[in-house]
């Protein structure tokens, strides 16, 4: 009897960790996505923060060569954004022509960090100590 009732319980755990991992939270994330590696594709070639749903557009683009030491190597899996519209888009376009795109809420901690360094650099430091997504603090 205690394993009749056992058993829808654990169906619905194991049904919200498949769940989660598909959309890419909790544990079994990892099996669903997987890193994205920079030499497999090409290298980078460009790097594009982007306002969504509009704003102001960066100064410039950045010399990969000024912000390679900040890429995360592999890079990471981009994150589900839920039912989110606004906020800013980090775009890594590698050498064979694909794109990651990160964002435009939900980004992991590394890809924040290249942000506040690209926007740290296009700015001169002036940004400092408020250079990351949304005014947040880095780098």
């Amino acid at each position: 009897m205690l394993v009749k009732r056992a058993l829808p319980v654990l169906a619905f755990i194991v049904a919200a960790l498949v769940t989660g991992g598909a959309v890419g939270v909790g544990p079994l994330t990892p099996v669903f996505y997987r890193p994205i590696s920079i030499s497999a594709n090409g290298g980078v070639a460009a790097v594009d923060i982007r306002p969504i749903p509009e704003g102001p557009q960066p100064k410039s683009r950045p010399s990969i060569d000024l912000i390679e030491p900040y890429i995360p190597d592999p890079l990471p899996t981009p994150l589900f954004q839920w039912f989110c519209g606004t906020g800013g888009d980090l775009v890594v376009t590698l050498g064979n022509g694909s794109q990651v795109t990160y964002g435009p809420c939900y980004r992991p901690a590394s890809i924040d960090h290249l942000w506040a360094e690209i926007v740290y650099i296009d700015t001169n430091g002036q940004c400092a100590p408020r250079c990351g997504p949304g005014g947040e603090p880095g780098p």
